[in-house]
């Protein structure tokens, strides 16, 4: 049986985004997200890029502060080159090359371990101080919707900061491993070539999965709503920092309570719910399961 506290948690995330006035919801359209001084919480090297690169670059264009934090350090990104802190070095350079393309050069390495991210007391107050020293008025995040346990934890660790220092400024949590329900998308057809680069200078990367083509498909699906499919664009959940906060309170980010066991047994059941006559063969995910990494890839 559904657990309930999960269920009601569905029912209200749902109704958020129905309107039955409506054929549909329609995100809104907008130049930019509100905003500056603008922080970027990327998990990984290539994250930022990926979900909100086209956006980043509008805000560079726009002459806005752009600040990207990497948390981890990338060590685990090639399965095919033993020596670690080589394969380290080498993607930290493609993030100062991805990023000098769209025109950012304000990085902050925080160089923790893939895959093992967590909340710690010394990583949140390193995170806590750059919050301090760029005072965004935008934060990009990861949405907490995402399926890898480093985008996950980004937001336990934004909930950490935040009982450190009260966040006013918006938060717009972006899409790249789960697409998310958005609310607000920002055209990048004017720069979709830009970011085109930029993804292209994840040489490490792109020899294993193509992100080129899938994340432009999915800018290009994100047009689909809103430009008549006639472009590109970038979705987010953009809201206050207060209220995107209580909403990960509500879940129970904090406590991982996303990631025990009860709601991966779920998930194997709503799999094969939703796979009939599939005999139960449908693989089955669990925390620090058997897969090379949470993303399908070593990052």
């Amino acid at each position: 049986m559904m657990d309930r506290r999960l269920r009601r948690q569905i029912k209200d995330y749902i109704r958020s985004f129905v309107r039955p006035l409506n054929l549909m919801s329609v995100p809104e359209v907008l130049p930019l997200p509100p905003g500056q001084r603008v922080l970027v919480l990327s998990p990984h090297f290539d994250d930022d890029v990926l979900g909100c690169g086209g956006t980043l670059r509008k805000h560079v264009r726009a002459g806005h502060r752009v600040t990207v934090v990497y948390f981890t350090d990338g060590r685990q990104g090639d399965p095919s080159v033993a020596d670690k802190a080589l394969v380290g070095a080498m993607r930290k350079e493609e993030a100062r090359r991805a990023t000098g393309l769209l025109g950012i050069g304000d990085l902050v390495f925080l160089d923790e371990p893939e895959t093992r991210l967590r909340p710690r007391a010394g990583l949140v107050r390193r995170v806590a101080e750059i919050v301090a020293r760029t005072a965004p008025d935008v934060i990009y995040v990861p949405s907490f919707l995402e399926s890898h346990v480093d985008h996950f934890e980004v937001n336990r660790i934004l909930l950490q900061v935040a009982t450190r220092a009260a966040l006013q400024c918006h938060v717009c949590a972006y899409e790249v491993w789960t697409p998310l329900l958005p609310n607000a998308v920002v055209e990048i057809s004017d720069v979709v070539e830009e970011k085109r680069r930029a993804v292209e200078a994840y040489a490490s990367q792109i020899r294993q999965v193509d992100y080129v083509g899938t994340i432009l498909g999915l800018n290009r699906y994100r047009s689909m709503a809103v430009l008549n499919g006639r472009g590109y664009a970038e979705a987010f959940l953009l809201t206050q920092a207060p209220d995107y906060l209580a909403l990960l309170r509500s879940l129970g980010v904090g406590r991982r309570r996303l990631l025990d066991r009860r709601y991966w047994a779920l998930a194997r059941r709503v799999r094969g719910f939703l796979r009939p006559g599939s005999g139960g063969g449908a693989a089955e995910a669990t925390p620090g399961g058997s897969t090379a990494s949470a993303e399908g890839v070593p990052r």
